[in-house]
């Protein structure tokens, strides 16, 4: 294994790699062109692990569809969030779990700029829900994170993620199943408050609260932008009331 650009890597993001390449008999951190790759399988199948930013792979995403490679995003969702938080000098301080749960609608901030390549057979996303364990050290001072992304600064760092467990995995490829996003109860057509309703009406998990799965639920207006993008719904120019009605193509 040749080891490029893993400084800063979580051992939730080596476990996931080290996992998709037993799977696919592959091998990691593989040179591809201009490209560093997490995975590359037996069958020359590209696999990129991301936690975050989803948006932020489309370069590289368009590189290898370009020539004929297919590539497969995997980003896990943290449906449980375990968060140790350790002093300045690294004794536990607290271990509790964080209320919030991500889901793939929760995603959609991050993946906006991939609506482009949806439908194509070259390209899926795989998301895999799992229980993980956050490590934060607490500092004398507020700081930035490593990447540079936070808005306010806070007096933590996050120093490690460590996967727990895989729940499930759900893989997105044909736009099929990307209608899959959409509730069972909207069939051929719906407006934006419908959506919603049903949204909130899922069979969700039984650990979702009212409140996990509002915060889910809220990205249904997000939803319809990215399948209106992607031509996999579209409005019929027709309102009821004062909301837009959309039809399934």
């Amino acid at each position: 294994m040749t080891v490029i650009n893993t400084l800063n890597e979580t051992s939730l993001h080596r476990t996931l790699k080290n996992l998709c390449a037993l799977q696919t008999d592959g091998k990691t951190e593989q040179k591809s062109g201009r490209f560093t790759c997490d995975v590359i399988a037996k069958n020359g199948e590209v696999i990129e692990i991301q936690t975050s930013k989803l948006s932020a792979l489309k370069e590289k995403i368009q590189y290898f569809l370009d020539r004929n490679t297919k590539i497969t995003i995997v980003h896990p969702l943290m449906e449980e969030k375990i968060i140790q938080t350790l002093s300045p000098e690294g004794t536990l301080l607290t271990k509790r779990k964080s209320p919030s749960k991500q889901t793939a609608y929760t995603a959609l901030r991050s993946l906006t700029a991939l609506h482009v390549f949806v439908g194509n057979p070259g390209f899926s996303i795989e998301f895999f829900t799992v229980s993980a364990t956050e490590i934060r050290q607490k500092t004398k001072k507020k700081v930035q994170n490593k990447t540079k992304t936070r808005r306010h600064l806070k007096d933590y760092i996050v120093k490690d993620k460590i996967l727990n467990s895989i729940d499930k995995t759900t893989r997105l490829t044909t736009k099929e199943d990307w209608k899959k996003l959409l509730p069972p109860a909207i069939k051929d057509q719906f407006t934006p408050p419908q959506l919603h309703s049903a949204l909130m009406n899922m069979d969700w998990p039984k650990n979702f609260t009212q409140s996990d799965k509002k915060t889910s639920a809220k990205y249904y207006s997000l939803l319809i932008w990215f399948l209106e993008k992607a031509k996999i719904i579209e409005k019929t120019g027709q309102k009821k009331g004062k909301s837009w009605i959309y039809r399934i193509l």
